[in-house]
C-alpha cells in the first residue's frame, strides 16, 4: 500500500485545498518507500508506523532541500530517520563463522 498523498500534504502542512505538486510528492513517497525497505531490509508497509513515519521525514526532507547535503545543514538524512528504522531493520552480517571440523587442512 502506498504512502496516501493526503497523509504527505498534510505532514508538509499543505493547505487543503492549496495547490501542490503531486507529481514529485508522488515520486518522493515512491523514494523514501523504496529506501526504507532497501534499510530495513523488509518490504514497505504503509501500516508500520515507523517505516510510514521514516518515509514521511524522508519526503518532507526531499521536498525542503532537493539536494543530498545543503549548507544549512551537513546531514544527509533527516535526524531520526535510522534510528526509526533501527528496531525493526533486519540484521545482515557478512562474517558466517565456518563449523568447527569444516576448515580445509
Amino acid at each position: 500500500m502506498p504512502i496516501p498523498l493526503a497523509l504527505v500534504r498534510a505532514h508538509l502542512n499543505f493547505l487543503p485545498d492549496e495547490a501542490a505538486d503531486d507529481a514529485i510528492l508522488t515520486h518522493y513517497g515512491n523514494v523514501a518507500e523504496a529506501w526504507v525497505a532497501s534499510y530495513t531490509g523488509l518490504p514497505f508497509d504503509a501500516d508500520n508506523p515507523l517505516m510510514l513515519q521514516a518515509a514521511l521525514m524522508l519526503i518532507a526532507h526531499q521536498y525542503e532541500a532537493r539536494e543530498a547535503v545543503t549548507f544549512a545543514s551537513a546531514y544527509q538524512l533527516p535526524f531520526g530517520v535510522t534510528d526509526l528504522l533501527s528496531g525493526i531493520k533486519r540484521q545482515v552480517l557478512g562474517y558466517v563463522p565456518e563449523v568447527e571440523g569444516t576448515a580445509n587442512g
